[in-house]
């Protein structure tokens, strides 16, 4: 995918610095350089800037997580459906972007078979993160092609932030007697880790769309 501010840097230095020709002519695509560059700002968006990523995963969160998701499995339908819940309950916002759900009371969605499917589908990915714990390069792709997904079905950046307190909050319930603040660290450094790829590929995706398009 093209880096549209290492684009523009790259073609100014390289018609700037170029010789073998009259002070006229460099002087004439200087001035077409920059007008050129002009064009580019107003078709293609700047890349904003690098946002610092959050701190990997310790050993010590990685073997937490493994050890909660296996006490988790067998409920994670229930905790699916009440993390999604949840969320349209908190923002309404995220219930009517999902096509399905748009307009459909609470308290129907409890019950709704085609939510617990999609809760279902949503805890599996999750497993399958929690299960690539230590391979962060396959983690990584996987995440990769989530949020390309995500971004073709229409989805919203800030609304990748959204899961993970409520599904860390919907966990709880079923870890009572073994929740600690250590893991509740360790589920909020997993999904900032996870959201953090997940937008940068949404966001690679809508530079690409708009260069595409302008282009």
């Amino acid at each position: 995918m093209g880096n549209a501010g290492t684009t523009r840097r790259g073609s100014i230095f390289s018609k700037q610095d170029s010789t073998g020709e009259d002070g006229s002519t460099r002087h004439n695509k200087r001035l077409s350089s920059r007008q050129n560059t002009f064009l580019e700002e107003e078709e293609f968006p700047p890349e904003p800037p690098a946002i610092p990523p959050p701190e990997p995963l310790t050993m010590r969160q990685k073997e937490l997580l493994t050890e909660m998701w296996k006490l988790l499995e067998e409920d994670i339908a229930k905790v699916g459906v009440i993390t999604f819940v949840s969320l349209f309950e908190t923002h309404p916002d995220v219930q009517q972007s999902f096509m399905p759900f748009r307009g459909v009371d609470i308290e129907d969605l409890k019950h709704s078979r085609q939510l617990r499917d999609h809760a279902l589908r949503v805890m599996a990915f999750v497993q399958k993160a929690v299960a690539r714990l230590y391979e962060p390069d396959k983690l990584e792709t996987l995440l990769r092609d989530l949020g390309k997904k995500h971004y073709h079905y229409g989805a919203k950046q800030k609304y990748v932030d959204l899961i993970g307190p409520q599904f860390i909050m919907a966990i709880q319930p079923s870890l009572v007697d073994r929740w600690t603040e250590e893991m509740h660290s360790a589920w909020t450094a997993l999904f900032l880790n996870m959201a953090y790829i997940m937008k940068g590929s949404m966001a690679a995706e809508e530079r690409f769309r708009v260069k595409k398009t302008a282009t």
